[in-house]
């Protein structure tokens, strides 16, 4: 029966040598994320109930003729409130309700308008960041993914040639990418800015840095160097 061996279980052909390419760029925020809560407290259940079912009600009203803006609830929960009196057995004196939400457009121009919404209807604020979208950073990296080839090409090309080699082969090719993180507003900031400004907040959405790394190995032929 025949057997099959593959070149590189041979051994390289070659010269190896590792190296890596790596590019980046400053890309502006084109995306906002308000976090907000609907918090209410009381005896009954029911009227608890209510009321938060209508803060989130009137919010969602709010935001429903905006184009282009993600409103979705992420998280409900109601809980009891004890009183512990000593050796004594709790006692149940009422209910705490929260009701959680979150506001994803790309119309940054709109965020005070939605702070206002948010505020006026009688929810809080909890957290609001500015960050690059998912299809903007994917069509970055793309971009960069290119330009990283191409500069890993050239890097490679280079040392083709300091060693006297006309060609080479790329052995392994491997591609990263780094997403950069969003910009934060504590809830305090946020809502502290839009008071101190009658038409808007003085909010900045920023930029981040997306980078893409490419790391690989090559091959140029065997070549005998003279001895000095």
């Amino acid at each position: 029966m025949p057997t099959l061996v593959s070149a590189e279980a041979q051994g390289p052909s070659g010269t190896r040598i590792n190296l890596n390419a790596a590019v980046e760029t400053q890309v502006p925020n084109d995306e906002v994320v308000i976090s907000f809560r609907v918090e209410k407290e009381g005896i009954d259940a029911r009227t608890i109930r209510q009321y938060v079912n209508k803060v989130a009600a009137a919010i969602k009203n709010r935001l429903a003729h905006e184009k282009g803006v993600k409103l979705k609830t992420t998280g409900r929960n109601i809980q009891p409130i004890w009183k512990h009196v000593k050796n004594q057995p709790r006692q149940r004196t009422g209910w705490r309700m929260t009701q959680t939400g979150e506001i994803v457009s790309q119309h940054l121009d709109a965020v005070p308008g939605w702070l206002d919404a948010i505020e006026a209807e009688g929810a809080n604020l909890s957290g609001l960041q500015f960050r690059i979208s998912a299809d903007t950073t994917k069509a970055v990296q793309d971009t960069l993914r290119l330009q990283a080839i191409a500069s890993f090409r050239d890097k490679a090309a280079v040392i083709a040639k300091g060693l006297s080699a006309k060609t080479f082969r790329i052995i392994r090719l491997n591609t990263s990418s780094h997403a950069p993180q969003p910009v934060r507003y504590r809830a305090e900031m946020a809502m502290m800015s839009k008071s101190m400004a009658a038409d808007a907040p003085s909010l900045s959405s920023g930029e981040g840095k997306v980078s893409v790394n490419v790391t690989g190995e090559i091959e140029t032929p065997f070549i005998d160097f003279p001895t000095p």
